[in-house]
């Protein structure tokens, strides 16, 4: 990872942290999207996901801090009175991983990509180094992890370098649910933080080839989605790289490109641009 792209992680991380003090968040609720399986909204933080059922309880990640986490667990203990086996953590970012220790005081084996533990052991952005008890200790990198769990099997599959340098999906098959963490959203564009604007792309390819018409997609944010919309990010993705792409080509300045409003078909779905145009900008650039 290059300077501008540690830089721009960085800002990324502090901006959505200011995002997340600034409002009071929704209360934590679970709404069942299958059979045992739970789409965990509001609270601070990303989406999570909960399955249920005799052999113990499994979540996918763990909200922004410990409060949150707490909100999470006494919904799970509302539902729910076994044990808690499982923690999955789709990438590194706080609003993902900020409740791990709550998680890992529980009982629960944290799994996430060894870069990821890596990350949360060192310190993230620079801050103090997780507790043991916020580490994951089952980790996995270039090929995907199975568990079979309540009747479900969850396969993690790691994705390119697209959002970070370590997400995954976690795909639940019997539900034919994908949970895609921050590789996809209906509200924003993406976000850049280590990763590329094509591993997006390849990142979503990779869910479409797992998909049927019946799928359902979770975001890192959001409500869940089916797979037209997963599409229609897709689509979104392929035209705007190919319009700054052309840009490029013809010797466009960041300026210039920014000037010829290569996104304006998609402002109104997804928002500012300002970050997503640089990043695309210079990858397209090879960097330069």
């Amino acid at each position: 990872m290059n300077i501008k792209h540690l830089l721009l992680a960085a800002s990324t991380l502090l901006q959505a942290q200011s995002l997340y003090a600034a409002a009071a968040p929704a209360p934590v609720e679970a709404n069942e999207i299958a059979p045992g399986l739970f789409l965990v909204t509001g609270g601070g933080g990303a989406n999570s996901t909960l399955l249920i059922g005799p052999d113990g309880a499994l979540v996918v990640d763990s909200k922004l801090d410990p409060e949150s986490a707490q909100a999470e667990l006494a919904v799970l203990d509302g539902l729910y009175k076994g044990p808690l086996r499982y923690l999955i953590n789709t990438h590194v970012h706080p609003d993902h991983t900020g409740g791990n220790e709550a998680y890992g005081q529980r009982g629960a084996v944290i799994i996430a990509r060894a870069e990821t533990r890596a990350i949360l052991a060192a310190g993230q952005r620079g801050g103090p180094p997780a507790p043991a008890a916020a580490l994951p200790t089952m980790t996995f990198d270039s090929n995907p992890l199975t568990l079979y769990i309540n009747g479900e099997t969850v396969v993690i599959r790691p994705l390119p370098a697209a959002h970070t340098t370590d997400n995954n999906l976690v795909q639940f098959v019997n539900a034919n649910v994908l949970q895609l963490g921050d590789v996809f959203s209906t509200s924003r564009y993406p976000v850049i933080a280590g990763g590329t604007f094509q591993g997006f792309i390849d990142s979503v390819d990779q869910a479409l080839a797992l998909a049927n018409e019946q799928t359902r997609f979770i975001p890192g944010n959001g409500n869940i989605e089916n797979i037209a919309a997963l599409r229609g990010w897709r689509d979104m993705l392929i035209a705007v790289r190919g319009s700054v792409a052309a840009l490029v080509a013809k010797g466009s300045s960041l300026e210039e490109v920014v000037a010829a409003k290569p996104t304006a078909a998609y402002d109104a779905s997804f928002g500012s641009n300002e970050r997503l145009l640089p990043a695309l900008y210079q990858e397209l650039r090879g960097g330069q």
